[in-house]
């Protein structure tokens, strides 16, 4: 069964992909869930799975689609791996990413989804943090320090900004992507599911409200060739 991350990339790839059977470039690992997932709707699907190879991925033709789930963020220097986007798309091809903006959290979002993991943990449904991650007791300190790289992540504004210099933006989206970092951790049982259903649920209302941050960004752009 596809997990729910995976699921909600596919609800936002189906608003905004060609019709099948088109030919889909899938960057990262981790992506298998999504990959599978369009070929069974007919896609023409290559994956990726080391985000460090995309920099250096020549295809033997071009693509109809190049989807960065979870991935572009590691593809620092983004304006290089965007290039190779460019360079990889047919004229028109759609470029999508559906990607972690860490820079837009704030100390309030921060300590939201810590509160939350601290009675997750405590249920039992959620693996608890690595014990140096746990000894940051200020939230938006340890948020920092969980997104610490060599190199260093690309930012959401990086991302977007590289972006809408190469291609013709058609959607940029906020969205809910806290309750990734728990689904990732959640125990095996018969009621995670549940649990991380009502978790992405609050977290879009909260978004919506202006309660907190969104921390996901989604984007599409065209290729003018």
């Amino acid at each position: 069964m596809t997990r729910l991350p995976e699921r909600e990339s596919i609800r936002f790839l189906d608003r905004f992909l060609p019709p099948s059977p088109a030919r889909i470039l899938a960057v990262g690992s981790g992506q298998q869930g999504v990959a599978r997932a369009l070929a069974e709707k007919g896609y023409a699907v290559t994956a990726l799975e080391e985000d460090s190879d995309f920099h250096h991925y020549e295809p033997d033709e071009p693509f109809d689609a190049i989807l960065f789930a979870r991935s572009l963020h590691h593809l620092a220097p983004v304006d290089r791996a965007l290039d190779c986007a460019r360079g990889a798309l047919t004229k028109g091809g759609v470029l999508m990413a559906d990607e972690v903006a860490f820079d837009r959290v704030n100390v309030h979002t921060a300590r939201w989804l810590y509160d939350l993991e601290s009675v997750l943990v405590a249920a039992r449904l959620v693996m608890p943090p690595g014990p140096e991650h746990a000894a940051e007791r200020r939230p938006l300190a340890r948020w920092r320090l969980e997104h610490v790289s060599d190199p260093p992540l690309v930012t959401g504004h990086d991302m977007l900004a590289a972006a809408r210099e190469r291609f013709e933006m058609t959607a940029v989206e906020e969205a809910p992507y806290l309750y990734r970092y728990l689904a990732d951790r959640m125990q095996e049982g018969a009621d995670t599911g549940a649990v991380l259903e009502a978790v992405l649920e609050l977290e879009s209302r909260l978004i919506r409200e202006r309660d907190i941050a969104a921390a996901g960004l989604r984007f599409v752009g065209k290729s003018s060739g």
